[in-house]
């Protein structure tokens, strides 16, 4: 029975105030963990496979319009400025544990809007993740770095995802496209193109993906940092590259990556510190998005990249373990998990 602050022993007639009993349960705590050898390290939480395909290029895009640091200057015998193109791959992250088949960007879909930006060797990409053996029904969810054509443009053939977006880059694509000004609103559909206008990067086929997820019931949209599965976390980064631009730490067994979209459109940014990309862009929020991955993963070579052109050599080496896939695409294993077969040929 309880009397006061006290416990009384019926069997004894004392009383063990509450000190004494927490005393005496933290001792018996101790007698159990030294008995059972308590662990050195915390226990090893889930890891991941990953894997990133290349779904197309964008062909011959100039140096200065993708990193201005490097712009071509005639003459010129700097690596930083004596190119005049770059081949920029479009990348997309799969990554398999549990019961989760997530894929981070979904790449491009619409012939015509490949035709209007020089892209080649455009792949499904139902058909690449059939070479990891993986089907489109199976994957679980979906997560977009941001909204552009390049990035979300594959969503509908993946039925059973769910997507996850930022609630921001919902809002920036509204206020972009309804905004008054042509010159504000324009998309690269309107006549004379759109150079890098807000609403540039949001054409009508890729938003009926978008907005095909979220009035079909398929979406969460996300407002800041979201674990999606254990150990899976989105974290924002807006106006990184656009308005709601958001990163996604995966842990493995070469350690955490992040992945970044076109907030991490160049490896060698990343490494260098220098803007790649920039769009609805505020550059301090890019390097901050770089930091970000710095001390998530403790470096930069973890970095996931989006469009670095070293992309599929030992110069870039997250993905220098690859293989050509149909119409001379790119698959890479990046990391497996214990027990998962390689998939390399």
């Amino acid at each position: 029975m309880v009397e006061g602050s006290a416990v009384v022993n019926p069997q004894r007639g004392m009383k063990v105030t509450k000190r004494a009993r927490m005393s005496v349960l933290l001792a018996l705590v101790m007698v159990v963990a030294l008995s059972l050898g308590a662990p050195s390290v915390p226990a090893q939480g889930p890891v991941y496979s990953v894997w990133v395909v290349r779904n197309s290029v964008f062909k011959d895009v100039p140096a200065g319009a993708f990193m201005p640091d490097r712009a071509f200057v005639p003459g010129s015998t700097s690596p930083m400025n004596n190119q005049v193109f770059f081949q920029l791959p479009v990348n997309v992250g799969v990554i398999k544990g549990g019961k989760d088949v997530i894929l981070y960007d979904t790449g491009w879909k619409q012939q015509d809007y490949l035709k209007m930006t020089n892209s080649v060797n455009w792949a499904p990409l139902p058909d690449l993740l059939s070479r990891l053996g993986i089907q489109a029904g199976d994957v679980t969810k979906i997560v977009i770095g941001h909204g552009h054509w390049d990035h979300a443009g594959q969503l509908s053939d993946f039925p059973n995802a769910v997507l996850y977006v930022q609630k921001a880059e919902l809002e920036g694509i509204q206020w972009a496209l309804t905004y008054p000004n042509p010159r504000i609103a324009a998309v690269n559909t309107s006549q004379g193109g759109c150079a890098r206008t807000p609403a540039c990067g949001y054409p009508p086929l890729t938003l009926q993906e978008i907005y095909g997820k979220v009035l079909g019931g398929k979406a969460v949209v996300v407002d800041g940092t979201m674990e999606i599965a254990p150990g899976v976390i989105i974290h924002p980064a807006h106006r990184a590259h656009t308005a709601g631009s958001q990163l996604l730490e995966v842990p493995t067994t070469i350690g955490k990556l992040v992945f970044g979209s076109d907030a991490y459109s160049s490896w060698e940014g990343i490494r260098d510190w220098m803007i790649a990309n920039p769009q609805q862009t505020d550059t301090v929020q890019q390097f901050l998005a770089y930091e970000k991955c710095y001390k998530i993963t403790g470096g930069y070579q973890n970095c996931v990249a989006a469009h670095e052109p070293l992309s599929y050599s030992d110069k870039y080496p997250l993905t220098k373990n690859f293989w050509t896939g149909p119409n001379d695409s790119r698959l890479a294993e990046v990391a497996l998990a214990p027990g998962e077969k390689t998939r390399k040929p």
